[in-house]
C-alpha cells in the first residue's frame, strides 16, 4: 500500500506540531523518521495511521485521499496497517492470548495456526503460556512484534521500538524487520533516535525538524551530504565549518581561516565570497606522518590536540598549523575531527602534541548555504 502525506498541519491548542509536511512512504523498504524530542514523529504517524486527523493538508492511500473513504473503507485501511509503540501495553493474561487478541477481535478463522507462526517467527513459542506481565522489555517487545505481524499487515509503523531495549534484544529485533521486508515485503515505517540503526537500514530517511521536514534522501545523502547546519549537527556528522567561497587560480575552494580547502564546483552554488557551511565526515580524512602522493586534493599539517577512544575506534583531534594572513572568514569550528583504528594509533605513535598530516578529497567536502 502506498502512502503519502500532502502538507500536513496539525496544531494542538493554537500551538503548530506540523507544518506542510509533504512524505511519500516507499513501499516494501525501511522508511526512517529522524529527529530531537519534539519534533512531531509521533503526531505524524498518528495522522498517516488514520488515528488522528490533520488540521490541514491531507493523507493518500493507494492515490484516493483518506476524505474520500468511507467509514467501512477507513476501517479497511487500518487493517492493512499495524502500528508498535516503544512501551507496548500487555494485557494481564498469557504470552499467547497476548499474540491472539487482534486475530480474536476480527474473528479470524485460523488463530491457533497464525499465533504459532508468529511465537515461532519472533523466537518465543517455548514461553506461549507464559505471563506477558513478567516478560523483559526485549521480550516483551517481541511479542507485540509478533501481535502486529500475525494481521499480516502492508505497513508497520514503528515508534521507538527499541529505545529501551539492550543491545541483544535490539539486534534480534533488528534481525527481525528486516526479515519483515525480505520475506514479506512489509513496508516499515520507523521513528528512531538511533543514527547508526537509521544510517544502516534506513533506505529513504527523513530529517524532522520543529514539525516540517528539512531534508529527504537516501541514508547515504543525509548523513553524507545534510543541507543544513541542523541536519549535519543532528546526524552527528563530525566537521562543520563555515567559510567564504573563494577562486584560486580557477579552482574553487572553501576559505576556513587557517587554512583554503578544495571543492568540486557544483552549479547554482553561490556567487564567490558568500559565506557557506561545509561538511567533513571524520571517517573521510586520512592521517600521516609524511604527506600522502594520492590524487586528494587537500593535505594539510596539524597539531593532534585530542585522543579519545571510543571502543576500539579513536577519534582525533587537530589544529590545522597553518595561517593565512590575508583570510576573511571565521571558521565556527575550526578543529578538525578524523577517525582511525586503534592499530593505526599504534603503528603512527600518536600522541597529543604531535604534528601529522590530514588528507582528504575535494569530492568529501559537503557545501550547502
Amino acid at each position: 500500500m502506498n502512502i503519502e502525506g500532502e502538507k500536513i498541519c496539525k496544531s494542538f491548542n493554537g500551538k503548530e506540531v506540523l507544518r506542510d509536511v509533504n512524505i511519500e512512504i516507499g513501499e516494501s523498504r525501511i522508511n526512517c523518521v529522524i529527529g530531537p524530542n519534539g519534533a512531531g514523529k509521533t503526531t505524524l504517524f498518528r495522522i498517516l495511521t488514520l488515528l488522528d486527523r490533520a488540521t490541514s493538508g491531507e493523507v493518500y492511500f493507494d492515490g484516493y485521499p483518506s476524505f474520500s473513504l468511507s467509514s467501512e473503507e477507513k476501517l479497511e485501511v487500518r487493517r492493512r496497517i499495524a502500528v508498535l509503540m516503544q512501551n507496548p501495553f500487555m494485557f494481564n493474561t498469557s504470552v499467547w492470548k497476548n499474540v491472539a487478541y487482534g486475530l480474536k477481535l476480527r474473528k479470524d478463522t485460523s488463530i491457533r495456526e497464525k499465533v504459532e507462526k508468529g511465537l515461532k517467527t519472533v523466537g518465543l513459542s517455548s514461553i506461549k503460556e507464559q505471563s506477558a506481565l513478567t516478560l523483559s522489555s526485549g521480550e516483551a517487545q517481541r511479542v507485540a512484534l509478533a501481535r502486529a505481524i500475525v494481521l499480516e499487515p502492508e505497513v508497520l509503523f514503528l515508534d521507538e521500538p527499541m529505545a529501551n531495549l539492550d543491545p541483544l534484544s535490539t539486534r534480534i529485533m533488528e534481525s527481525l524487520i528486516l526479515n519483515l521486508v525480505r520475506e514479506k515485503k512489509v513496508t516499515i515505517v520507523m521513528a528512531t533516535h538511533n543514527l547508526i540503526q537509521a544510517r544502516k537500514f534506513g533506505e529513504r530517511v527523513f530529517v524532522l525538524r520543529q514539525g516540517e521536514i528539512v531534508q529527504e534522501g537516501t541514508a547515504d545523502e543525509v548523513f553524507r551530504h545534510p543541507n543544513s547546519s541542523f541536519a549535519a549537527e543532528f546526524v552527528e556528522v563530525g566537521n562543520l565549518f563555515r567559510g567564504r567561497l573563494i577562486s584560486e587560480k580557477g579552482i574553487q575552494k572553501l576559505d576556513l581561516g587557517k587554512i583554503r580547502v578544495e571543492v568540486v564546483y557544483k552549479s547554482g552554488w553561490k556567487k564567490t565570497g558568500d559565506s557557506v557551511f561545509a561538511t567533513i565526515r571524520p571517517e573521510d580524512i586520512l592521517l600521516s606522518l609524511k604527506p600522502l602522493h594520492s590524487s586528494a586534493r587537500n593535505s594539510f599539517l596539524g597539531e593532534v590536540t585530542n585522543i579519545e577512544d571510543r571502543a576500539g575506534i579513536v577519534s582525533v583531534t587537530l589544529e590545522p598549523i597553518a595561517r593565512l594572513p590575508d583570510s576573511k572568514s571565521e571558521s565556527i569550528s575550526t578543529p578538525f575531527v578524523a577517525i582511525i583504528t586503534e592499530r593505526s594509533r599504534e603503528e603512527m605513535g600518536l600522541k597529543v602534541g604531535m604534528d601529522v598530516y590530514f588528507t582528504f578529497k575535494a569530492s568529501c567536502v559537503n557545501v550547502f548555504e
